[in-house]
């Protein structure tokens, strides 16, 4: 027979794995937004190629400050997505630590917004 202090580390260590859950679906769209952002940054860079054919100096110079600019957004793209990640894995430790050290608070805090979500919900 478990006891209540059972119940309330089983029920911290899920929690902690939800919580584990929502960081890895966060990393995972974070990635599809990545790839899609790297194939604009892909068809961007092949209209620059063909349209270094033409000899203009002013399409020369122009060329040369959208690759510039490119490559800034790409670098600023990357060191975000990669922030965000580290964050969003810090926060899912954070709060897998805090519900392990703190069942019952967790649990109150959770009944209260389940009871404020289903009164929020039931408003007619």
């Amino acid at each position: 027979m478990s006891t209540t202090a059972e119940h309330l580390a089983n029920g911290a260590h899920a929690m902690g794995e939800q919580a584990q859950a929502a960081a890895d679906q966060a990393d995972a769209a974070l990635r599809r937004k990545a790839n899609q952002l790297h194939k604009f940054f892909e068809d961007v860079e092949e209209l620059l190629s063909r349209v270094s054919d033409i000899g203009d100096r002013d399409i020369s110079r122009l060329r040369a400050r959208v690759e510039s600019s490119i490559q800034q957004v790409k670098d600023a793209a990357r060191e975000g997505a990669s922030m965000a990640v580290d964050s969003t894995r810090r926060a899912a430790k954070a709060t897998d630590g805090y519900v392990h050290a703190n069942p019952w608070t967790a649990i109150g805090v959770g009944a209260a917004a389940g009871i404020l979500i289903g009164a929020l919900l039931n408003r007619k």
